[in-house]
């Protein structure tokens, strides 16, 4: 379903959505293996211990082997943005991405700002809260599969500055004042980099995830597992690498 697409995927920029559907048909996880995530797939595609830290590095491991491009990425992005809403979500807020499991929908994981990238506690996005509706304004950028995002687990400064004052939104990507550009970069596969604008953005107060100022120490527990996907996804494409190099350094012919 994937290699022999991978090369027109990656021209096109783009791979069929329809993927994630076909994945989870075949047993496949679309939003990562972790335990809160666990209990949303189909009762019959998770075994009656629970999948382990080890399955997830098999399936991560053998989806990178297909080849860097990005097709399925997805899903890691989806495993990166969803167990926030899932662990300290409120059961209106975790209804809003029941699709995401499901393979229909995608959210993104929206941290990272033009001025602000690991430094995390300098994040500017503000969140005023106007009654009942967050107004949020500012800039996201290297949100990675923004454009194929139905939702974002947005990280905003709701209150002072430093760690204490960041939370957590879910916000629609179609609300009104928000828009999403995908950026071009070196190697562009077919997933994608998107740089993100807020200007008065109202999202309703019921989207905050867990308590107002916790958001900090809720992304910290969330990135051992980010960092895990990526680790492991990285280490199977360096194998790759090593291996068509070899392959090339056999048939090279130099100096006659």
């Amino acid at each position: 379903e994937v290699r022999p697409h991978l090369e027109e995927w990656i021209a096109k920029k783009a791979y069929p959505l329809d993927l994630h559907q076909k994945a989870l048909a075949a047993g496949l996880p679309t939003a990562g293996l972790q335990k809160d995530v666990q209990a949303r797939y189909p009762s019959a595609m998770v075994p009656s211990e629970g999948f382990d830290a080890f399955h997830e590095l098999i399936y991560l491991d053998e989806l990178a082997a297909v080849g860097p491009g990005g097709a399925l990425g997805q899903c890691g992005i989806n495993s990166m943005a969803l167990p926030p809403l899932l662990f300290a979500g409120s059961p209106l807020v975790q209804s809003q991405v029941d699709e995401v499991i499901q393979g229909r929908k995608n959210i993104s994981l929206a941290i990272s700002e033009p001025s602000a990238g690991s430094d995390v506690a300098s994040i500017r996005t503000s969140a005023v809260l106007e009654q009942d509706v967050y107004v949020v304004n500012g800039q996201k950028k290297w949100i990675t599969g923004g454009h194929m995002a139905d939702f974002f687990t947005l990280a905003v400064r709701t209150g002072k500055s430093g760690p204490g004052g960041i939370s957590l939104l879910l916000v629609d990507a179609k609300t009104p004042g928000f828009r999403v550009r995908k950026m071009d970069m070196q190697f562009d596969s077919c997933h994608g980099t998107t740089f993100l604008d807020f200007e008065d953005v109202r999202v309703p107060k019921s989207n905050l995830i867990g308590q107002e100022g916790q958001g900090f120490m809720y992304l910290l527990l969330n990135f051992n597992h980010e960092r895990f996907v990526i680790s492991a996804s990285t280490c199977r494409f360096a194998r790759l690498c090593y291996a068509e190099a070899l392959k090339y350094s056999l048939r090279r012919k130099t100096f006659g």
